[in-house]
């Protein structure tokens, strides 16, 4: 556990002024949230692929990593306080290519080059997917070990 702590925060450091910072910066985001909408996207861009969506996606908009829950939290109160934080620094890295994958998958639909779009779903996109879900998951492993060492010290 003490690993996701580190890799996240670049340091091995629980004092009390870290999870006063952590705990300020954690307002606004549920994590497990935030897990399950970014692992949703696959299933609604799989069935905007077979043509059974009800939503039209615009890859104009997808493309903006500040648009959903997660992205408003990464350039507002998560930027604000973990923005030096290296692991932060990866999240909004892979969150932003995450958006951009999406919305060439659905650029490339509207283009008619479904075989692409499909290719870019489970190669690209899922690659990014993946590792927003890890960062998401790291982020919650790390804040557990600061909110559980500060209740033992």
């Amino acid at each position: 556990m003490f690993g996701f702590f580190t890799q996240f925060f670049g340091t091995a450091s629980n004092d009390n002024q870290m999870n006063s910072v952590v705990s300020i910066a954690m307002e606004g985001l549920d994590i497990q949230t935030a897990i399950v909408a970014h692992e949703n996207w696959k299933i609604r861009l799989q069935s905007y692929l077979a043509g059974t969506s009800r939503e039209d996606f615009l890859p104009e908009v997808i493309c903006f990593d500040d648009h959903c829950d997660l992205g408003r939290w990464i350039h507002g109160n998560g930027k604000l306080h973990l923005a030096h934080f290296p692991g932060f620094l990866v999240l909004i890295e892979h969150h932003k290519m995450f958006h951009y994958a999406a919305s060439n998958v659905v650029a490339l639909s509207k283009a008619g080059k479904n075989p692409e779009a499909e290719k870019m779903l489970n190669g690209v996109f899922a690659t990014f997917s993946k590792a927003v879900v890890n960062d998401l998951e790291g982020l919650h492993n790390a804040v557990e070990h600061l909110n559980t060492s500060h209740k033992r010290g």
